[in-house]
């Protein structure tokens, strides 16, 4: 099972995320992450959520543009180089990361990365195999 993300396009206006999290909280849909891209008159939110399917319904349903996307969530250590262990492999393997935002998982001394590469797939894969990592599924994302 993947991770799904949520991007929501709006206007850079005062009020637009105010009715996005409204809506989202209506629906009685939990963020468990998010970000703010600004690209000048407009912005673009990314979630994981605890129910991307029906936040991406509420969402579209609500005339929002909205989006799923699949990708990567990664439990690394909390500490200095797990980012950097992870770009290192991913490039030595031609894979590039476009976007990437992380938190720190209370308890745990440990920190979620999430990301999106030209190969989710393939990223998955030599995460968990050459660095013995743990891939995050949406089931994981619902439980924190």
């Amino acid at each position: 099972m993947m991770v799904y993300q949520i991007s929501v396009f709006l206007e850079n206006k005062p009020n637009r995320l105010s009715s996005v999290t409204q809506a989202l909280k209506d629906g009685n849909i939990n963020l468990r992450a998010a970000m703010i891209a600004e690209a000048g008159e407009f912005g673009i939110i990314r979630a994981i959520v605890d129910d991307p399917d029906n936040a991406y319904k509420l969402l579209d349903e609500n005339n929002f543009t909205v989006k799923k996307t699949n990708v990567v969530g990664v439990e690394a250590a909390d500490g200095p180089g797990s980012l950097s262990e992870i770009s290192k492999v991913l490039g030595a393997n031609e894979i590039n990361i476009i976007y990437l935002y992380a938190f720190t998982l209370s308890g745990k001394n440990a920190a979620l990365l999430i990301f999106k590469t030209d190969d989710n797939q393939r990223a998955r894969q030599i995460i968990k195999d050459e660095l013995g990592m743990k891939i995050i599924t949406q089931r994981d994302i619902n439980t924190l």
